[in-house]
């Protein structure tokens, strides 16, 4: 009985042993695989009478491995910039992102409050319902174009 008891735990050991060694590799082959990015829900707020700078927000869905978003371009516009908001010691404050890391299998999202594209240079004859497109460009994933719709509103869906 001693003995077999022993192989049970010893095979036990071995399943436990493989099953740590194989999810060590799927993580790991996870992180190297490559991204598998799309954008969704961009737009853009129009800017208020006579001034030229703007927010846009969207939302970037990776369902690959990681990447890192490197910058961010507008043909409608002299300069995007990555930015965060964040709130500290009861004030809000503005920070420039130079890179934005994006994860794997996860959304990263701009939105009012929070990471916006601040859009320097905005062409003076953007009115609502215009579509604005930006080009994201990825460390791994490359250059990705999207079309913003020029609004106050944020869509829904």
């Amino acid at each position: 009985m001693a003995k077999q008891s022993r192989r049970v735990f010893f095979g036990l050991g071995v399943m436990l042993m493989a099953a740590f060694v194989l999810g060590g590799c799927g993580q790991k082959e996870a992180v190297n695989a490559a991204p598998k990015i799309t954008i969704t829900k961009a737009w853009m707020r129009i800017p208020p009478g006579g001034r030229d700078i703007s927010a846009a927000y969207l939302v970037i869905t990776n369902e690959g491995g990681a990447d890192t978003l490197l910058s961010v371009s507008s043909p409608l516009a002299d300069d995007v910039q990555m930015h965060i908001s964040k709130r500290e010691d009861g004030m809000m404050s503005m920070e420039h992102e130079e890179t934005v890391p994006i994860a794997a299998h996860a959304k990263t999202i701009y939105a009012p409050g929070g990471r916006h594209l601040m859009v320097f240079g905005v062409d003076a004859g953007l009115k609502a319902g215009d579509m604005v497109p930006f080009t994201l460009t990825f460390a791994r994933a490359g250059k990705i174009t999207t079309q913003a719709l020029a609004t106050n509103t944020p869509p829904q869906s």
